[in-house]
């Protein structure tokens, strides 16, 4: 298990972002929009390894 940063990780790499959390890992996601956020935290399996910081 890893621990990941992806910047920009509710737009284009939102499936990246999925993906690292499939393969159990601790997924940081930085940010802005609150709607893509709580997208992303919607769409995630295991929301419990995944880490939203919106700035």
């Amino acid at each position: 298990m890893k621990n990941w940063l992806v910047i920009g990780g509710t737009g284009m790499l939102k499936d990246v972002s999925i993906w690292l959390l499939q393969q159990e890992n601790h997924v940081t996601v930085i940010g802005r929009k609150h709607k893509k956020m709580q997208s992303l935290i919607n769409d995630a399996k295991n929301a419990s390894k995944l880490f939203p910081l919106k700035v």
